[in-house]
């Protein structure tokens, strides 16, 4: 028997057999995709992923985007529809402590993490969910972050689980930043839940996609058919008009992340109160700035310090990644690759970073970036400052790393290729059996 094939016939594509034609499909595959928020503004890496894949995807399939909507972010579903994306938005409410409880007692009966889970488990997006497989079967399922999985239980339509981070680590990393012990014993907990979600989640699905080559490892130790590298990436576009290395009087060091999340706001109070007085023993002008959505008071509070700003949310980076001399990462936890780590390196800015905050990145210390432990990033980052062909070189050796490696429209085709193979092999499996009955 001879596999299966596609032609193009007028607006559609045959599917042939050894017995020849058995039906007809849209010319572009679809495929139906969840997610826990709607992917905009991109003003996170996690939007920022989700968006450039979907809209990559959407290049050769037709994709319809499950997402719940809370109120006020209906504005936000045309910019998706505008990048090609079918947005089938979910009316759901705030949340609400009563409810929260509940989803944190039957996560717990059921032994399932609560934590980047099961928290995200919403009635109206299963039943949204289910109302698309039953208009239009999907030839695939695009389920974006670990959580997306909850809603693929049961199906038989292949699925392709993009996991942004494994997020056991993530989890048992804050764990252990914890000075609370009752804080710190649950997130324990719940990261060896997570370890089993992961393992469900990565058995079940027909491919995994992940960010950096450790975490292709992991989850191919998880038991996953097939693992795939498809890393973050930058539009490397956007910064191409951005000098390499800019000069100041009073240089500027950045810090940018989303100051909801703990290890941030750990990092950015790191910066402030003992990397920045190091350094000004040395350069006495220089500042810091911390950008970032969502401030908690203890990091407005820094904005009282001398030569401490605190932007909160900006409109754009790239005006900031222009005046800035350094970009500093003095990250503890985390997964996945440093999405503000690629902007600045295609920005032409130079980066000085612990190990963990570089994590997943094929960059290298002295070659891309500067890597120093925690006690050695203030002299690293006086380094930067003042030796301005060392930071010449490395800023331009990573800007050509980023446009090699990391441009998403690079990153988008192995999504594409790898979500093409999903459809395929499903295909030749079914016509293999039809042929076989």
């Amino acid at each position: 028997m001879f596999p299966p094939r596609y032609f193009l016939l007028d607006d559609q594509e045959a599917v042939l057999s050894s017995h020849g034609p058995v039906r007809r499909m849209p010319a572009r595959p679809s495929i139906l995709a969840i997610t826990s928020e709607l992917p905009w503004p991109l003003d996170r890496g996690g939007h920022l992923r989700s968006f450039h894949l979907l809209r990559g995807l959407a290049a050769d399939f037709d994709v319809r985007l499950v997402a719940p909507v809370e109120p006020g972010q209906e504005s936000l579903v045309p910019a998706l529809t505008g990048a090609g994306l079918r947005v089938c938005a979910v009316p759901v409410g705030p949340r609400r402590a009563p409810v929260e409880t509940l989803r944190v007692v039957r996560a717990a009966i059921s032994r399932e993490p609560y934590v980047l889970f099961r928290r995200h488990d919403r009635a109206a997006v299963h039943q949204a969910v289910s109302a698309q497989l039953a208009i239009n079967r999907p030839d695939l399922l695009y389920l974006d972050h670990l959580d997306s999985a909850i809603y693929a239980e049961g199906s038989r339509v292949p699925s392709m689980l993009d996991l942004h981070n494994v997020y056991s680590a993530l989890v048992r990393r804050t764990a252990d930043e914890q000075t609370n012990p009752v804080v710190a014993q649950y997130l324990r907990g719940q990261a060896a839940l997570l370890e089993r979600a992961e393992e469900r989640a990565a058995m079940r699905a027909a491919v995994v996609t992940a960010t950096s080559d450790e975490d292709c490892h992991y989850y191919q130790a998880s038991g996953a058919r097939r693992v795939v590298l498809v890393p973050n990436g930058v539009d490397c576009d956007a910064y191409a008009d951005l000098p390499l290395v800019r000069t100041s009087k009073s240089p500027l060091i950045l810090y940018v992340g989303t100051m909801s999340w703990g290890p941030n706001v750990a990092a950015a109070k790191f910066l402030a109160l003992d990397v920045l007085p190091r350094i000004q023993l040395r350069l006495p002008d220089v500042r810091l700035r911390i950008i970032g959505r969502e401030p908690p008071p203890e990091i407005r509070a820094l904005a009282d310090r001398p030569h401490v700003e605190v932007t909160g949310a900006v409109p754009d980076v790239v005006p900031h990644l222009r005046e800035a001399q350094a970009l500093a990462v003095p990250l503890e936890s985390g997964g996945g690759t440093r999405l503000k780590i690629l902007e600045a390196f295609a920005a032409g800015l130079p980066v000085v970073s612990t190990p963990v905050g570089c994590e997943g990145l094929r960059a290298e210390h002295g070659v891309h970036l500067l890597v120093a432990p925690r006690e050695g990033l203030s002299q690293a980052l006086v380094t930067v400052l003042t030796n301005r062909l060392l930071a010449y070189g490395i800023a331009e050796r990573a800007r050509d790393l980023v446009r090699e490696q990391y441009d998403w429209r690079s990153i988008g085709s192995v999504a594409r290729r790898e979500a093409h193979a999903v459809v395929h092999r499903h295909a030749a499996r079914a016509y293999q059996m039809q042929d076989a009955g």
